[in-house]
């Protein structure tokens, strides 16, 4: 009995199906991996926004309550908040006179939770009321 030869295309068959799901499967696990970094990256990119923003207007109001307590502001009044118009923070202020210290706590609730900035300010004006 004779063989008969086999052919180059009898041979060559292709990927079976097992193999293209195994392959969809991994770039599917990898796709989502890569997702979770995107949300977590843009939620850090929120939170950092934010807080520039918090030290901002702590900054801001430490600035007007020292121009009013050393005596420069023209109408001797406590100022109100800088940045009333944004809702997302809110800015509390004290003032010690025996150590002559301002502390602003700004506080917001952002993408990763409620969070806080406290800042402090010494006043070394002798002519400070």
């Amino acid at each position: 009995m004779r063989k008969t030869p086999i052919t180059w295309s009898k041979r060559i068959r292709g990927f079976s199906l097992v193999e293209v799901l195994i392959a969809l499967l991994v770039l599917m696990i990898a796709l989502l991996a890569l997702a979770g970094v995107v949300v977590s990256t843009t939620m850090v990119m929120a939170h950092t926004i934010d807080k520039e923003k918090a030290v901002s207007l702590g900054v801001e109001t430490l600035d007007f309550l020292e121009a009013h307590y050393c005596g420069c502001d023209p109408e001797g009044e406590v100022p109100g908040q800088p940045g009333e118009d944004d809702r997302k923070f809110n800015c509390l202020s004290d003032f010690d006179k025996t150590t002559r210290t301002i502390t602003v706590v700004v506080q917001w609730d952002g993408v990763l939770g409620s969070r806080e900035v406290t800042l402090e300010r010494f006043i070394a004006d002798p002519k400070m009321k």
